[in-house]
């Protein structure tokens, strides 16, 4: 009988674990969703934001990313913040190459049809070991991005995209 109680006790807490952590489950934020149509038109028009809710390193575990994440895709430009967990073949020459944080203005992008979705292959001219942004985008607006880079090791994050925020400016 005592081996019973400990036993539903334990069971109880076990349950009670699963479920908050069913609970805290990150969800898409995005105002609205994005709809095939719109998906495609960002994609042509080379304007879309993606943000990773999951880093997946080549050698470790998948981890949730908390922080305010992003790579924005504009047809001139490409702002990156992302970070980095793996191997790196490589020593960085200063703090600031750690991560995935850089701004490329001269960079190829090149999409193809794919099952349920579009991938797209941009290959920056102007980032000294970079080598491709690999983005898989579905119709239901997630998507997932594998980076290659000369002196890191395979990196993929998974997430969604979104539409360009608007920037607000101080009008006189």
């Amino acid at each position: 009988m005592r081996k019973l109680k400990h036993f539903n006790k334990a069971l109880l807490i076990l349950g009670v674990i699963i479920i908050s952590g069913c609970y805290n489950t990150r969800k898409i934020k995005t105002e609205e969703p994005l709809t095939a149509a719109e998906i495609k038109n960002l994609i042509d028009a080379k304007t879309f934001v993606f943000i990773p809710r999951y880093v997946i390193p080549m050698t470790g575990r998948r981890r949730d990313l908390t922080s305010e994440f992003e790579i924005t895709i504009a047809k001139d430009s490409i702002l990156s913040y992302l970070p980095f967990f793996g191997r790196g073949y490589i020593a960085p020459m200063s703090p600031s190459e750690l991560d995935y944080t850089f701004t490329s203005k001269n960079f190829s992008y090149d999409v193809t049809e794919g099952r349920n979705g579009r991938n797209i292959s941009i290959k920056p001219a102007d980032q000294r070991y970079l080598q491709e942004l690999y983005f898989r985008i579905y119709d239901n607006a997630t998507a997932s991005l594998n980076i290659t880079s000369i002196n890191r090791s395979i990196i993929s994050y998974d997430g969604y995209i979104i539409k360009p925020r608007v920037k607000k400016t101080k009008s006189d």
